[in-house]
């Protein structure tokens, strides 16, 4: 579970990043590929795409630390729903392009690297660890989303499938 200084820390350096997130996704994928240079077979299309895919979605998971926690007791839509959207990413990256669990250590490796290389000293021992933290609790959802066999069909089923029938989810 993320702390609220945890929050803030992500949040101070995620804005620290949004003005030079074109270099960030630059640097994260050089890195990427330096530390496996196996992993460009998965990037085959285009990496400018790519690269703005990975902002947007670190954006969303950004934003998405910002609402409070009153808010996630009422229903949320699926496309605002910060662990569907994650499971979902999954299995997308597991169903359709075969990316084997393995691979998350080594992302989350760049990522980290990115934050700290790009922010310099900006990027303090605590964000450093508020980061690690948030993608190691992304990774573990993507993980689950591999494990999904059914589709999902909506928020409250996605629970009830993930944490066993019957418990409440509100």
């Amino acid at each position: 579970m993320l702390s609220d200084a945890d929050k803030k820390a992500i949040l101070d350096s995620w804005r620290l990043v949004v003005p030079i997130a074109d270099t960030a996704a630059d640097l994260f994928y050089r890195r990427l590929f330096e530390l496996a240079p196996a992993y460009r077979e998965y990037f085959k299309s285009d990496m400018a795409s790519q690269k703005r895919k990975l902002v947007a979605m670190l954006a969303f998971v950004v934003k998405s630390l910002d609402w409070p926690e009153s808010a996630w007791r009422q229903n949320v839509e699926e496309e605002d729903d910060l662990f569907l959207v994650v499971l979902a990413l999954g299995r997308r990256h597991s169903d359709l392009y075969h990316i084997p669990d393995s691979t998350y250590a080594t992302v989350g490796e760049a990522l980290i690297w990115t934050l700290d290389y790009g922010l310099g000293k900006k990027f303090d021992k605590n964000a450093r660890a508020a980061w690690t933290k948030v993608y190691g609790l992304l990774a573990t959802t993507m993980k689950m989303g591999r494990l999904s066999v059914q589709p999902m069909e909506s928020s409250t089923a996605l629970v009830q499938k993930v944490v066993g029938p019957g418990v409440r989810t509100s």
